[in-house]
């Protein structure tokens, strides 16, 4: 069945107050590789129904993969059992209203990944995995994921939205001697992505990492953060200056619009019509048409943003940030409502070099990969093991160093930015650029 009959018929046979149907149609090609060779391929397709009933005020929600009408049908009857018997929300105001969606937005669908042969695909990793196995560089795991979807949201207040895509997740690690080297890549178009550039990055991660000493000592430094690692650090913003934590009285940035929060040089953007975002489309997973806010100007909070729910809890207009879809995977989207999410943060370019940024560093270090790079999104606080890093002395880059916790404060640390790189990188939802940060501590392990 259609996306749009299976849409249109969860609306005809639903008896709740309000109904929300939300369908999605899609392609998950996954290519595994396991010490340098393809060791298992998968092609999954599916379509998946999602209902949200709304009956005297208490919401249920039910999805399962649809075969037939009887399936849909029963999806519909469980949500709106599961609405009947759950306790009354007194926030819930209403499902979001049909709004004219216009506009554009480019480089989301590539239809060249439809039909693209397992031989091609074959030719880019295998490009990927030749590059990177030099210099006694072994190539352990990888995998490339090709998603392509199509998702209609309906509801019976008139919203309807169709949206189509595509998104490449690609994750290789190497090892040589005990260093480790792990390469990403995110985005919409394949041909967007140098699978050989990848190789040779992985390699020289690789190599760096197996040269590194352990650190010892405790200093506080200037730090140079690798996009990669910085897109998880920052993500602290996407809790900050999200509706749901603003309205819960949970956020740091609570009531701190139009103060200024970093330094001036840095400005933060989160785009729902971004060319190329992961989770860029004319409209949200609610239907409610996306938009280009600044969440950040010179270091002013200028916005936050928020999806239907806490939109009207905040007495205010949604901004398109209803998301349900992944970003590495959107198998299991229709299996969760929509909840208030970053659309695409775009961190702005500043004026300096990568070459600068090191350059300019009198004593520093420059991390390429954290065990796991994430700060607590409340307080800010983190403490990262450091598994692959280079001290900077004189501007110059020296030995690589490992066996360390780099510890501060991700909110402090947006007002000790002392450099932005000149060139954005794309990783997850994050267009970021290498950033340097002042007054950082680095303490061996």
């Amino acid at each position: 069945m259609d996306i749009n009959e299976i849409c249109e018929r969860a609306l005809q046979v639903s008896t709740a107050d309000q109904t929300e149907a939300f369908c999605i149609e899609g392609r998950m090609r996954n290519i595994y590789i396991d010490g340098g060779k393809i060791n298992i391929v998968t092609d999954n397709n599916w379509v998946g129904l999602g209902v949200k009933a709304v009956v005297s005020g208490k919401i249920g929600y039910f999805s399962s993969t649809i075969k037939d009408i009887v399936d849909i049908k029963k999806v519909v009857e469980h949500s709106i059992n599961i609405a009947r018997v759950s306790p009354q929300d007194p926030k819930f105001k209403s499902l979001p209203e049909a709004k004219p969606i216009g506009g554009s937005v480019q480089r989301i669908y590539d239809s060249n990944i439809e039909g693209i042969e397992y031989q091609d695909v074959l030719e880019m990793i295998n490009a990927l995995i030749g590059e990177a196995e030099q210099s006694d560089v072994k190539v352990m795991t990888g995998l490339l994921r090709l998603n392509m979807f199509r998702f209609k949201v309906m509801n019976s207040l008139g919203v309807d939205f169709v949206h189509n895509g595509t998104t490449i997740f690609m994750h290789f690690t190497a090892k040589k001697d005990n260093g480790e080297g792990v390469v990403k890549r995110f985005g919409t178009y394949l041909k967007d992505i140098d699978f050989e550039e990848a190789g040779r990055e992985l390699r020289e991660k690789t190599v760096l990492a197996s040269k590194a000493q352990s650190f010892s000592g405790s200093e506080s430094l200037e730090v140079i953060i690798h996009p990669q690692e910085l897109a998880g650090l920052l993500r602290v913003i996407t809790i900050a200056a999200n509706g749901e934590y603003i309205n819960r009285r949970m956020s740091p940035w609570m009531g701190k619009l139009g103060q200024q929060v970093a330094v001036p040089d840095l400005t933060i953007i989160d785009d729902g019509r971004l060319d190329g975002g992961l989770r860029s489309a004319l409209a949200d997973d609610e239907g409610v048409p996306t938009t280009r806010k600044t969440i950040i100007e010179k270091g002013i909070l200028k916005n936050y943003f928020y999806d239907s729910y806490n939109s009207n809890i905040a007495n205010t207009e949604s901004t398109g940030n209803g998301f349900r879809r992944g970003i590495i995977s959107v198998e299991d989207t229709h299996t969760r409502m929509a909840s208030c999410s970053a659309s695409n943060i775009v961190v702005e370019r500043g004026g300096k070099s990568f070459e600068e940024l090191v350059s300019e560093i009198e004593r520093g270090i420059l991390i390429f990969k954290f065990a796991y790079p994430q700060a607590d999104p409340i307080t800010g606080n983190f403490g990262l093991e450091i598994r692959n890093a280079v001290l900077i002395q004189n501007g110059s880059e020296t030995k690589s160093i490992k066996h360390a916790l780099l510890a501060g404060n991700m909110y402090k640390a947006l007002a000790n930015i002392t450099g932005i790189g000149n060139k954005q990188y794309n990783y997850e939802n994050f267009r970021v650029p290498y950033i340097r940060f002042r007054d950082l501590q680095i303490v061996g392990m």
